[in-house]
């Protein structure tokens, strides 16, 4: 089932009015309402009803109408895309393109809430990028803003970074700060032969890489019929998983979200295996092709750079000097860092994660009866095309996408983006995982109700708002 509003007139509310409802609706169980227009939190609610959700008693005080999904005293954990905090010259629509609004988050917490009751607990938030700053994210996103609301009523939500380490960086590279937390925060999950890398590993050199982390470390973890993840505790031991991403772009997988998410509950981001050392005809996928040999040499130095530790005296003097090469070589070379349509190793790696956050038990052993339940959310008020996720331009598409299904999500939001899904391999190959699935029907049986009329797959080519530009290493294959 999956629930789509698209409405151009849809726009962000500001936080000074908490984000709140601007009308009291039967269900709503808080004291406030904002003065203000809030058409967000009506879409919102329009994306639960129009999908039939506890129709019973829709438009009364009883209504809950996740109910279905999230039970009295449950844990909830709502995965939010915060990659990365604005950048100084990133105008604030395109940073909306670039991260979920809070008015979104505010409106899917009040509903979680409701369906979890007094004894349920909520908490929001992600493993963003190393160099992100925490607080200044969720102050830009307002989150900030809906955490605090949920502090002073005292109800049960809390916002909560998942990274086990933590860094701040200069404009020149160097590393000024590290934080490292206790390892006790990751659970290992080890997916073995059952990791869709298993068919990359016979290939002869294979080095699994992910940029500004070890790539020795990385490569240990994944070699020799071994495939391990370190997912966030807090995840795992949730009874229910809200993947809540944007719709954008994305230059390693084609597009970020609901699949693409399930990133964000990854503790440790060196066992994220991002790309294959060097061009194809040396078994890599990280560039298309490489003849003078320069490329190769750039990024092994990159390599050689991060295998010492940030905080290690004279690793910074050859970070300042790794940042001066990879800035030159993006002067001439359009594809880097696995960011193209030939990355095989990405989309591997998100369907790992999220057969885990669908199969693995807390103890991160697989189960073949997925042990929690997991929803999907995407915010397209404003989208991002381009060169996503870091740097996408925004769209405004006035579109929300919610579902019980991942998979089914993200072959809404390709359609709606102006792409065929099944030339985005993590959507194409989602579809057919035989161990640990991510889907139990096919989508020639799903339903996709948009704007209160009910759709077949097919047809939601025809409910584009627009056709988004696609990400520069994808260019002609979407």
């Amino acid at each position: 089932m999956i629930s789509i509003v698209i409405d151009p007139s849809l726009k962000y509310p500001c936080s000074h009015d908490l984000f709140s409802p601007d009308r009291r609706f039967p269900e709503y169980g808080f004291d406030h309402i904002s003065g203000s227009e809030n058409l967000i939190y009506r879409a919102v609610r329009e994306c639960f009803a129009q999908a039939g959700l506890d129709k019973a008693h829709y438009d009364t005080p009883a209504w809950n109408p996740l109910g279905p999904f999230v039970k009295p005293g449950d844990r909830v954990f709502v995965l939010c895309n915060f990659v990365f905090h604005r950048h100084p010259k990133e105008s604030a629509e395109d940073f909306k393109a670039k991260c979920i609004h809070g008015s979104v988050l505010r409106a899917l917490v009040d509903y979680l809430l409701l369906a979890a009751g007094r004894a349920g607990r909520v908490h929001f938030g992600n493993a963003p990028m190393q160099f992100c700053h925490w607080d200044s994210v969720l102050r830009e996103t307002g989150a900030e803003t809906v955490r605090d609301f949920y502090q002073k009523r005292e109800a049960r939500v809390g916002a909560q970074d998942l990274r086990l380490f933590a860094a701040r960086s200069t404009g020149l590279g160097r590393v000024n700060e590290v934080d490292r937390r206790p390892e006790s925060g990751g659970i290992e999950v080890d997916l073995g032969a059952d990791s869709l890398l298993t068919d990359l590993d016979r290939a002869p050199g294979t080095r699994y890489r992910v940029m500004n982390y070890s790539g020795r470390w990385t490569s240990a973890l994944h070699s020799q019929g071994s495939h391990r993840y370190a997912i966030s505790r807090q995840v795992l031991e949730s009874d229910v998983v809200v993947n809540l991403s944007k719709l954008k772009t994305h230059e390693k997988v084609g597009i970020t979200c609901a699949l693409k998410g399930c990133v964000g509950a990854v503790a440790q981001k060196a066992t994220l295996p991002h790309h294959r050392f060097g061009p194809p005809e040396v078994g890599g996928d990280e560039y298309p092709s490489d003849r003078t040999g320069l490329m190769r040499w750039i990024s092994a130095f990159h390599g050689r750079v991060w295998d010492v530790p940030p905080d290690r005296p004279g690793g910074n003097f050859l970070r300042v000097v790794d940042r001066w090469v990879r800035s030159f070589e993006a002067l001439w070379a359009p594809v880097t860092e696995g960011g193209w349509w030939g990355n095989d190793t990405a989309w591997r790696m998100v369907l790992d994660l999220a057969r885990i956050l669908r199969h693995a038990a807390p103890s991160g052993k697989m189960n073949r009866f997925p042990p929690r339940r997991h929803l999907s959310f995407i915010d397209g008020v404003t989208g991002g095309e381009g060169d996503g996720p870091l740097y996408p331009k925004a769209v405004q598409s006035g579109v929300l996408i919610f579902g019980d299904n991942s998979v089914s999500s993200d072959y809404a939001a390709a359609r709606l983006m102006g792409f065929d899904p099944d030339r985005i391999p993590m959507i194409r190959e989602a579809q057919t995982l035989k161990t640990f699935p991510l889907t139990d029907e096919s989508l020639a049986g799903e339903q996709f109700i948009c704007n209160r009329e009910i759709y077949s797959a097919p047809d939601l080519k025809n409910l584009s708002p627009r056709r988004y530009e696609a990400p520069p290493g994808w260019k002609d294959r979407l």
